[in-house]
């Protein structure tokens, strides 16, 4: 399972199932963000329900393959669209830079 889970952390790739706190984690997101992506998105993975349903002792899931592919179509694409968050003025010092936070804190937009 390892080899098809190449775009995924070692912490996620291992599993069958994730939950939305897991792609909360690996996108760097909250809940709501998460809940209209996959909303609003067709290609974001899909909710899974997983135990029983009629006495509400259920909870929903995430295939970590489905995942697995959403990330690896939208791998590119995200670079390209977090360039626009780049400092425009090169003349910044690094000190500068390091109080803008991190570049990975950028939330992913719906593909």
């Amino acid at each position: 399972m390892s080899d098809t889970n190449t775009f995924l952390p070692k912490w996620l790739a291992k599993r069958h199932y994730c939950t939305i706190k897991d792609l909360m984690r690996l996108f760097e997101v909250s809940r709501p963000t998460i809940d209209r992506w996959h909303r609003e998105n067709p290609s974001f993975p899909r909710k899974h329900k997983i135990g029983n349903p009629f006495n509400e002792n259920c909870s929903t899931r995430f295939i970590v393959a489905e995942v697995n592919a959403y990330v690896a179509s939208i791998q590119c694409p995200r670079a390209e669209w977090t360039r626009q968050f780049d400092l425009v003025d090169s003349d910044e010092n690094e000190d500068d830079r390091a109080d803008a936070g991190p570049s990975g804190s950028v939330a992913m937009p719906p593909m």
